[in-house]
């Protein structure tokens, strides 16, 4: 028996159902708004990488394409990249912490950028 993904126009809703058989079940509706003009629709799928892959994939010099070591939002782009090719090793927060480091970085810089024209102004 498959468990069928579908989604409903009316409120943007997904669900699952187990059907028996390969046909829709009758009466099927949207468990949200109760519409019964949902579609089937084709669900995710996970493709899990060995070692050797994952590590072929950190190795391909494509990896750090667009990568300006002194832009923080570059880099910030190339550790999310990074953290879709760890998966879960990576951990769930890696995004998050990706963007937290990012605001403490633009937001140091402005300091330091206020600092130096302190200096500059022979108040330092």
């Amino acid at each position: 028996m498959p468990i069928y993904e579908y989604l409903c126009p009316n409120c943007n809703g997904r669900f699952q159902k187990l059907v028996q058989g390969f046909s829709d079940p009758v009466g099927l509706a949207c468990p949200r708004c109760n519409n019964t003009s949902v579609r089937r629709v084709v669900s995710r799928v996970a493709v899990l990488k060995s070692e050797e892959a994952r590590a072929d994939a950190l190795a391909d010099p494509s990896m750090l394409s667009g990568l300006d070591e002194n832009d923080p939002k570059s880099i910030a782009r190339w550790a999310k990249k990074l953290g879709k090719e760890l998966g879960e090793e990576a951990g769930d927060d890696w995004d998050q912490m990706v963007d937290e480091m990012l605001e403490e970085e633009l937001s140091n810089d402005g300091s330091k950028k206020e600092d130096k024209k302190a200096d500059d102004l022979g108040w330092g």
